[in-house]
Order: structure tokens, then sequence, then C-alpha cells
């Protein structure tokens, strides 16, 4: 609970922060006047290609799971954007939230479900590594913090690539990890780390399937090629054209704010993503600080509203699905 706290306040600093570095220099009332001359037509797209990223993450989660529950998309996409929704009031905690619902609500168990979340983020991490390398297919000069994230993508895909395949395969690194486990930790508890392990490596059945691996990642690009598209739509919402490139650019750059300890609805971590990429086309400050606000209002607001709904009408779902006793 403290660590979630601390977390929870470096995130709150640091978007403070960013914010700060996004408004230098910039004129609000210019801000003000774009915003309140924003066309309506890229708004309403900027909804719509958000609402079909969280239809398509469903979708991927479901083909993920498959091997695991036969989940109903309605039920994922529910949990997708509770989830989502809990990771924009305290970062990093939807992946628990969402796979703890499923899992109580699909009879499966929560560290399976979990797993199938882990293959998620590696998927995640491969669309963008695709998506910078068609940018240097391009011959799209990278900005230094993008190249890096791309890096970094690489890295950790393979890493999560090794620990997928040292938990689904028998090997002598496999068996010296268990036995170092035995060495260290108290009987109850290697029973219950080797128990959710054994439930966890379920979760991870997907990773025998080529044709299903193959469906996941043709979605992950789809997804998040929503997202790259809902920024562009940002920027025209304001008045600003930006190339399919600085669109990406600018998604990268989220990417990377994500995964430090970020503020409610992600404040600050989108401003300043905006407000670097969109320098790149030598938009005026105010102008990318706009669109930036236009990603918060009709992105990541309607996932919070839409996810306390889904919250509310889960707890009457699991209150109907009680038993009442007899009269």
């Amino acid at each position: 609970m403290k660590s979630q706290l601390k977390w929870t306040l470096s995130g709150i600093a640091l978007g403070a922060l960013f914010l700060w570095l996004s408004l230098r220099g910039t004129d609000l009332d210019a801000v003000l006047d774009s915003l309140s001359g924003a066309r309506p037509w890229p708004v309403v797209a900027v909804l719509a290609t958000g609402s079909m990223f969280m239809i398509l993450k469903a979708l991927r989660w479901s083909v993920i799971l498959r091997p695991v529950a036969r989940a109903g998309l309605g039920a994922l996409t529910s949990a997708v954007y509770i989830g989502t929704a809990a990771n924009l009031v305290i970062a990093h905690s939807g992946e628990l939230v969402r796979a703890a619902l499923v899992g109580k609500r699909e009879r499966v168990a929560p560290s399976a479900v979990l797993a199938s979340v882990g293959i998620e983020r590696v998927f995640d991490l491969i669309a963008v590594a695709a998506y910078l390398g068609v940018l240097l297919l391009f011959n799209y000069r990278l900005h230094e913090s993008v190249a890096a994230a791309g890096i970094i993508a690489i890295a950790l895909v393979l890493i999560g690539l090794v620990l997928m395949i040292i938990l689904m395969t028998p090997s002598r690194l496999r068996s010296g990890l268990s036995s170092f486990l035995e060495k260290i930790l108290p009987p109850v508890v290697m029973e219950f780390v080797s128990h959710q392990l054994k439930r966890g490596v379920v979760g991870l059945s997907i990773l025998g399937s080529p044709g299903l691996l193959i469906q996941v990642f043709l979605l992950s690009l789809l997804q998040w090629g929503f997202i790259i598209a809902a920024v562009w739509f940002c920027a025209l919402s304001v008045g600003h054209d930006i190339s399919v490139p600085v669109a990406i650019t600018i998604w990268v750059l989220m990417v990377i704010g994500l995964t430090l300890p970020s503020s409610p609805a992600q404040l600050g971590t989108t401003q300043l993503a905006f407000t670097l990429g969109m320098t790149l086309t030598h938009a005026q400050a105010q102008t990318a600080f706009a669109a930036s606000v236009v990603y918060t209002l009709a992105v990541n607001l309607p996932y919070m509203v839409i996810g306390l709904g889904c919250w509310l009408a889960f707890g009457q779902w699991h209150l109907a699905r009680v038993p009442t006793s007899p009269q």
C-alpha cells in the first residue's frame, strides 16, 4: 500500500513537471482560442478511433485467452475499460484489476489471466518496434528519444520471450531456478509460488499456437494504428496537419512516458509527448498543447467515465450472481 502511494505521488510530481515543461513559453489564451475553434468532425473521429482501440484490445485479449477460457467480447471489453480507467487513476494498477475481474467471472485462475496480460505487453512492445521499423523503412529520421525507445522495446521483447520459453519448456535453467527458490523460500511459500506458477503457465498456452500468435500480432498493429490515427486527428482538430511518421513519433513518446510513474489521466505525460513530437513539424507550442488537451478530453476522459460505468455494472452483475438465502 505504501509503495503504491509512493508510486502515485511520484507520478503526480512527474506529471506536474511534464506539464510545466509543456507550458513553458505557451500562450494560454491562444490555447483556449484553438480549443474553442476546434473542428467538430476530427474530434468525433478521435472519439471513434479511441473506441475502436478498446474494442480491438478486447478482441486481441479474447484470442490470447482462447486456449484458457471462451470469454465473451462484451465482458472482456467491459474489463478492459475498467482496467484502463484504473490505470488512468493509479498507474499500472489496471492489469491486476481486470485479471481479477475476468478470473472471477470466467472461473479461471487470476494468475492464468494475468499471464495473458503479460503476453499482451510483449506484443505491445513488438508493435512499437514494428512501427519504428516502418519509419526507418521510409528513411524517416528518428528523434533520439524515439530511437532509444525502439532499442529498449526490442530488448524487452527478447527478455519477455526468453522468460516465457523458460516457463513453458522444461530445461536445466528452469530446474535450477526451481531448486534455488526451494533453498531460499519457506516450504509453505514455495508451495504457494509453485502452485501459482503452474496456474499462470496455463495462461501462456497460446504460445503453442502459431496461428493464434499471428492473429494477436496483426490485432496489435491494428489496435495501436487506431491510437496513432487518434493522435493525427487531435492535431487536425486544432488546424494542424501532421504526417503519419510524426503521429507515430508522438505515440511512441507517450508509450515511453507511460513506463514511468504517471499522474491521473496521464496529465503532463500526454502534453509533453505532443509538444515534443509536434515541434518536428515546427508547430507552435500552443497548437501542440491544444492538440494534447483534445486527446485527454476525447480519449482518456471517456475511458475513465465508461470504465466507471462498467465497474458499477459489474458490481450489479456480481450481486445478482450471489445466491440469496431462503426466507
